[in-house]
């Protein structure tokens, strides 16, 4: 069988990916990658012979007009998922999982794709589980409810909501076959943190004391991706699935959150002083799914106990953990080349110009979070209305008007063309207008402001933006801080004056306390020197990365 999976190097996609290409399938993964975990799993499903990966935006309609037709099987997978992503910019979630649905309905050839999976959600009924209208279990036939249109929380079952009724209008329409899967609680290896079973696993196993335990009185009934995996493949070769809304999930066990910690704390070997915390705003008291029609479609049963699959998805976040902390952190390279060596890195900062979409696409498989260089307030390109006549006397860019509508169009568009070739997110450099134009300063937070608009959750990077802070805390997910302990003196590097290292510790410890990811990049020629500046750096927490001020050196 031909399958085409949208959405297929995230947490179901991938393990559904494993599986079909285990049954003989011919299978092509589309993703944008932008949540998609990077790790030996989706190397090792993309280096399947059977296996095709695309980059692709699937919000956007030429992603969908260079899909060939004549799959037997498509899975709509794609979304933007997690309580965090979605209480952070509901009005994203709404429109990338609407646009998805509606371009995948304008793309469809009844003739030509066979039948369609959409992965749906148990929150499009959760309202009225809140409210006392619907019961537990719960089947498929219960009044769908949003208690409350304007709660953040409520957006991505509004988006999914709207997508089964698309769908099932559609399907009448064009005469194509379609099943919908309601997942409820669906766990297990590579699904991130954002999910109650592998944070509280990660926080055990970082021995978290005491240990906290949101929604403490709450019910869930957890599925192990493997039963949901198995589930998904049933109903799509059932016949009596058709155009049917099927919920997938585990009923054969309730558990109590409060229980589900003492059962990973138990797993990881922790022993710790459980703290009952209110549950998240907007979270169900109960979750518990009727799967009658499941087992009556397909004859269905979990097999993975939730003791088995805590174990196993222990086993998967312990071994990742221990691959992650062997790795460097992070490095700013500006040369060309060299995949082995930045593959021994977590994150890398890249020129756009130097890389291709498949030397990125290479990078993510191996576990690397790639950022694209993006100076916003220096110009090195031909004469522009938006350039000043002053030079940076460094490198020899134009410094710029900032707010000029240009120069604006001009950052995003380069922002749009970085991630649409596959980097993960960007490096914001030249943030420092303070010491230049301080009037621009507002200028460029504004600036900032849009692009962190254009590229969602995307990982953002800010170099230095000190005269921006607090604000720009708010827009970006770490910061760099350039020439902390280390600069350049004309004819080779040096330490900073006794004063100034004050200066920067003082600024160190005010980005301390934000909510960020903080680094720092010195410059060395010696031994010495990058010892300084490595153990300074860690003195205030911050992961360093040594080079020389070309950054031509891993």
């Amino acid at each position: 069988m031909r399958t085409l999976l949208l959405g297929g190097a995230g947490f179901i996609g991938l393990h559904l990916a494993r599986r079909l290409a285990a049954d003989g399938h011919q299978v092509c993964i589309v993703d944008d990658f932008s949540r998609a975990r990077h790790d030996h799993d989706l190397t090792a499903v993309c280096e399947h012979p059977a296996v095709t990966v695309i980059s692709a935006d699937l919000t956007s309609p030429d992603a969908w007009a260079g899909l060939e037709h004549g799959w037997d099987q498509v899975y709509l997978l794609a979304a933007v998922v997690g309580v965090r992503n979605v209480e952070r910019d509901p009005a994203r979630v709404i429109r990338v999982n609407t646009l998805t649905v509606m371009h995948l309905l304008d793309w469809i050839r009844p003739v030509e794709d066979g039948r369609v999976f959409f992965a749906s959600t148990s929150e499009v009924y959760a309202g009225g589980v809140e409210a006392g209208v619907v019961g537990i279990p719960t089947s498929e036939n219960v009044p769908l409810m949003i208690s409350d249109i304007a709660a953040p929380r409520f957006a991505y079952a509004t988006s999914k909501l709207l997508g089964e009724a698309a769908l099932l209008h559609g399907a009448t329409a064009k005469l194509f076959d379609l099943v919908i899967g309601r997942f409820h609680n669906v766990y297990g290896p590579r699904m991130g943190s954002d999910h109650v079973i592998p944070e509280m696993l990660m926080r055990a196993m970082n021995g978290e004391e005491p240990f906290a335990v949101p929604g403490a009185d709450q019910y869930r009934a957890f599925c192990y991706i493997d039963d949901a995996v198995e589930a998904v493949l049933q109903l799509m070769q059932s016949p009596k699935a058709s155009r049917r809304i099927v919920h997938i999930g585990t009923d054969t066990e309730t558990t109590k959150i409060v229980d589900l910690a003492t059962l990973v704390l138990e797993a990881t070997g922790h022993v710790a002083t459980v703290h009952a915390e209110p549950a998240p705003s907007g979270s169900v008291s109960r979750r518990w799914p009727d799967l009658s029609l499941l087992r009556r479609l397909t004859g269905y049963e979990p097999k993975v106990s939730l003791a088995e699959g805590v174990i196993r998805t222990r086993d998967w976040y312990r071994a990742s953990m221990r691959l992650t902390n062997r790795r460097k952190s992070i490095a700013f390279y500006y040369g060309n080349g060299h995949l082995d060596r930045l593959a021994e890195y977590r994150t890398v900062v890249l020129q756009p110009d130097f890389y291709s979409a498949r030397d990125l696409i290479h990078l993510r498989q191996r576990g690397v979070r790639t950022l694209a260089y993006l100076s916003l307030s220096e110009d090195q390109g031909p004469p522009a209305p938006w350039q000043r006549d002053d030079r940076n006397p460094d490198w020899g860019g134009h410094f710029v008007h900032v707010d000029h509508p240009g120069w604006v169009e001009n950052i995003l568009n380069q922002a749009d063309t970085a991630l649409a070739m596959g980097f993960d997110g960007l490096f914001l450099d030249t943030l420092n207008v303070e010491l230049t134009y301080p009037q621009d300063v507002p200028h460029l937070l504004a600036l900032i402001s849009d692009l962190r608009r254009t590229v969602g959750s995307a990982y953002i990077l800010a170099n230095r933006g000190f005269g921006m802070l607090p604000d720009l805390a708010e827009l970006v997910n770490g910061v760099l801080f350039e020439s902390f302990s280390v600069r350049w003196i004309g004819d080779g590097y040096a330490p900073w004056p006794q004063d100034v290292l004050e200066h920067h510790a003082q600024i160190a410890e005010g980005l301390a306390e934000l909510d960020l990811d903080l680094y720092a990049l010195d410059y060395a020629d010696s031994d010495g020197l990058a010892a300084f500046a490595t153990r300074r750096a860690e003195q205030f927490g911050m992961e360093v990365f040594i080079s020389d001020r070309a950054l031509s050196r891993l």
